[in-house]
């Protein structure tokens, strides 16, 4: 695979994206993947050039199948080819007891988190088939190794998620296609920032999960995006199917 070839990352606007946008933009072009930040892939992508790399921007939305084939095909044209896809979306996440949860918000959770990420591996893995293999890396969460109350709508959908990287992973070897996912814990970026400034119950989970941290430190996203980096590269191509924690230590 040829490093000219470009990597389509889906949900690089947020806080980890941004960063494993940034990140592989250092050997390779790169496709910003946006749902509804239109004016912050814009300006990832202005950013990403200024600094000699090359980028574009394109809308997806992950509950549509119709949607991530379109956005997948385009990425595919955008650099002549894809040689990975990176996923860093998700919805923000309704903390607490799982028994306060309502149906509606675990089905809206579960459809972006699970089904919307079977279309991605689905369709993905077909894409990079085509294109003679690549490597798909997904942001998981150290929430599907160890269980934190408060938590359960990160570690459920993230463990579905992860069982299926693991078939697909199995399933699409022999097309020198390889997937991974990466299990962040709590990082200095986006969704941690979100929640610890507009809940107590956010401060609450982050709190507890830094309590049992070995490290005792927030990451940085950078340190996310440098394995995200190395696993959708050509560095990691003995590696499949695995999912890797970034998370100093919590989940020990």
């Amino acid at each position: 695979m040829s490093h000219s070839k470009g990597v389509a990352i889906l949900g690089a606007t947020g806080g980890l994206g941004r960063a494993v946008a940034r990140r592989i933009a250092c050997r390779s072009p790169v496709i910003v993947g946006f749902h509804a930040a239109e004016a912050s892939a814009a300006a990832l992508v202005d950013e990403i050039r200024s600094d000699g790399g090359k980028a574009t921007a394109l809308q997806v939305d992950q509950r549509s199948e119709t949607s991530i084939i379109r956005f997948l095909w385009l990425s595919v044209d955008a650099f002549g080819g894809l040689s990975s896809i990176v996923t860093a979306s998700g919805p923000a996440l309704p903390l607490g007891n799982l028994s306060d949860i309502s149906e509606a918000d675990f089905r809206k959770t579960y459809e972006t988190d699970v089904f919307g990420l079977f279309r991605v591996l689905k369709h993905g893995t077909e894409t990079l088939k085509a294109g003679g293999g690549g490597a798909m890396v997904l942001t998981a969460t150290t929430a599907a190794l160890r269980v934190l109350e408060g938590d359960g709508m990160s570690g459920g959908p993230k463990g579905a998620a992860v069982l299926l990287m693991k078939q697909m992973a199995r399933e699409a070897g022999a097309t020198n296609v390889r997937i991974n996912a990466v299990a962040p814990g709590i990082i200095d970026a986006g969704a941690v920032q979100d929640v610890t400034a507009i809940s107590q119950i956010g401060r609450e989970v982050v709190g507890r999960c830094l309590e049992r941290t070995p490290l005792g430190r927030m990451g940085r996203p950078e340190e996310f995006a440098a394995l995200v980096d190395f696993l959708a590269s050509e560095d990691a191509s003995y590696i499949t199917g695995q999912l890797v924690a970034v998370d100093g230590g919590y989940s020990l």
